[in-house]
């Protein structure tokens, strides 16, 4: 009975060790052994003021992760120094399309080769806070900064902030040339300047002068217009004479123009009638063209007879008492 008492107390012994044992692990490492987490390194080349540990992990604003570690890691063989962010993915945030848990179907080296990047952002303008943001850039070459052998996690390629790409752009501007043709610009427009100033003070004394000339010219021209007014009215009063005197007589001639015109038109008229005779005369039908015709060829005939009459009396002249010859 002493040996089965002394199993059982070794057992529960052994029981409760495990029980501490475990409770240990999950005080420590939390649910980390439970939960399907992915670890990676990026390295960065410029300032991470403002990132340290528990900074946030976002992928297109969506949190997905946690800053686990902020490293400066030497590099002798190259004679470097880098930033090295070692970042922790996983959570409830991250999920398949159908809403099931996350796995280890794609590795995070495919997730690279597919374009992802990881680049630095600003979390808080208040508080200068960064964060590391995830994304796919297709587009971008892989900047890949150790040898994957050396390192303990996968390495996510790194791109330029949009501030450090602000800066690349400015830094790049031709500033110097800028400045120094901002430079001549405005020594010139200076030497403009005192140029037109010696000229001013060398013309003023013609200028004074020709306001002067101008002055009294003004003066002679009103002096003119003042003294031709007169003269002036007193045209403009003959012109409205002339204007009455020519409107008087027009209405006396208005009745003379009033018979003028009456006669203007019954000559009209006649001439029209003459046109309609003279029609009637010439149309082919009308009798009158036809007596006319008529008249025309016993004129024709009789002239006829005078001409043969007269041929007679020229071939022999006794005719006339004797009678022409048979």
């Amino acid at each position: 009975m002493a040996s089965n008492r002394s199993y059982t107390v070794i057992g529960l012994f052994m029981l409760g060790a495990i029980v501490l044992f475990v409770a240990a692990v999950l005080a420590f490492g939390g649910t980390r052994l439970l939960s399907d987490n992915r670890t990676a390194v990026i390295f960065f080349d410029q300032s991470v003021l403002g990132l340290s540990n528990g900074s946030k992990v976002l992928f297109r604003g969506v949190q997905v992760g946690t800053v686990k570690q902020v490293q400066l890691r030497l590099d002798p063989s190259v004679g470097k120094a880098r930033i090295g962010v070692t970042i922790e993915m996983g959570g409830n945030n991250t999920v398949m399309m159908d809403g099931s848990a996350s796995g280890r179907s794609v590795s995070t080296e495919d997730l690279v080769q597919r374009g992802l990047r990881a680049q630095l952002v600003v979390w808080s303008y208040v508080t200068s806070q960064l964060a590391v943001n995830l994304d796919f850039q297709p587009n971008t070459q892989p900047n890949f900064v150790a040898d994957p052998e050396e390192l303990e996690y996968p390495e996510i390629p790194a791109v330029p902030s949009e501030i450090e790409q602000l800066k690349d752009t400015v830094s790049d501007l031709p500033w110097k040339q800028t400045l120094t043709t901002v430079n001549s610009t405005m020594e010139s427009m200076v030497r403009l300047a005192d140029d037109m100033d010696e000229l001013i003070k060398t013309l003023g004394p013609s200028l004074t002068q020709t306001s002067d000339s101008a002055r009294q010219t003004m003066q002679a021209a009103r002096q003119t217009i003042e003294a031709s007014d007169s003269q002036i009215t007193q045209t403009l009063s003959g012109l409205r004479q002339l204007t009455d005197t020519v409107n008087k007589q027009i209405v006396s001639r208005d009745a003379q123009i009033d018979r003028l015109l009456d006669n203007a038109e019954n000559t009209s008229r006649n001439l029209t009638q003459i046109s309609k005779n003279l029609e009637a005369l010439t149309d082919p039908g009308s009798d009158d063209r036809q007596d006319i015709q008529s008249a025309i060829r016993d004129l024709s005939a009789g002239a006829a007879s005078l001409r043969r009459f007269a041929e007679t009396l020229e071939r022999d002249p006794n005719a006339i008492l004797f009678g022409g010859s048979r």
